[in-house]
């Protein structure tokens, strides 16, 4: 299993199938609010002025030089733009770069964290980072801002709910889903496992059960393309859903994604694999039949 999980480590860094990406003529559309648990209100807007007074900063100092949305190096993902005005779209489109939103979940933290490319973030820095991601999870859960006292805070409620729901995934699910049929879906001409059979571009699309099932069922990055959680309704009633915000983002060739082949998520036979799929783990939570959390990082 940990020889898979460095294949697919490795592979995420490969030279893609779409070319380069160019920046487009116009500013980058913003990603669709609301779908897939994004967040809106006063709490989107400070979040957004973190990202852009804060953040943008350091990740244009330190990452754009082989991540520039104008042409990644390597063709890895290009998440920092040449601009601050659209950076921040930029960005959040990027599912590899900020996984599930919490300190201990965003690969922008994590990666560095593990000695990526030999480059380090001050404390002050990392300060900055997480202060970022809480607040955008704060605007996820209805703009709350406060953990009432032994109460769970939006990212204590994500890292909770994500462990328990990769205990309730199963194999046996997956393949009576038919999974395997996100690996087979078109964008224009090319089949999706074309681009990520292994996990290149920090998604993984085969039309093989496995590594596919456990990748996404041992490593939180490639979960987080599939499924989130919504704090729409607060951490009291937080819930994992379907990650179709990711899908659509893609799919629509929206920013910062605007050189990916198209295709439409709705109808699709990758959504409704994913659908029984979600269906199948939500029937395994209900009646508590699942097994411990299988995260490996």
């Amino acid at each position: 299993m940990r020889n898979i999980l460095l294949a697919v480590t490795a592979a995420a860094g490969l030279v893609g199938c779409v070319g380069g990406i160019d920046m487009p003529s116009t500013p980058p559309a913003p990603p669709p609010d609301g779908v897939g648990g994004g967040g809106t209100g006063p709490a989107a807007t400070e979040a957004r002025k973190l990202f852009e007074d804060n953040v943008y900063p350091i990740i244009d100092g330190k990452c754009i030089g082989c991540h520039s949305s104008a042409g990644p190096v390597g063709n890895i993902t290009g998440f920092v733009a040449p601009s601050k005005t659209d950076g921040y779209v930029t960005a959040v489109g990027y599912q590899a770069l900020i996984g599930d939103w919490t300190p201990t979940g965003a690969p922008i933290l994590l990666k560095v964290a593990a000695g990526h490319n030999g480059t380090s973030y001050t404390d002050d820095e990392k300060s900055k980072i997480s202060a970022w991601l809480t607040k955008e999870l704060d605007a996820r859960a209805g703009g709350t801002t406060t953990t009432p006292p032994g109460g769970e805070s939006p990212a204590e409620a994500t890292v909770r709910l994500t462990k328990e729901w990769s205990g309730c995934m199963t194999l046996a699910n997956f393949q009576t889903a038919n999974m395997k049929a996100w690996g087979n879906m078109r964008a224009d001409n090319s089949a999706c496992k074309t681009c990520h059979v292994v996990g290149e571009f920090g998604n993984i699309a085969s039309d093989t059960d496995n590594p596919f099932f456990t990748v996404i069922s041992t490593n939180k990055y490639y979960m987080a393309q599939y499924f989130t959680v919504d704090l729409t309704g607060g951490v009291a009633t937080a819930k994992v859903i379907i990650n179709t915000r990711s899908f659509t983002g893609v799919g629509q060739a929206l920013a910062p994604h605007t050189e990916h082949p198209r295709f439409n998520l709705t109808g699709s036979t990758g959504l409704a694999a994913l659908q029984k799929f979600y269906d199948l783990t939500v029937a395994a939570k209900t009646a508590g039949t699942c097994g411990p959390p299988t995260l490996m990082n």
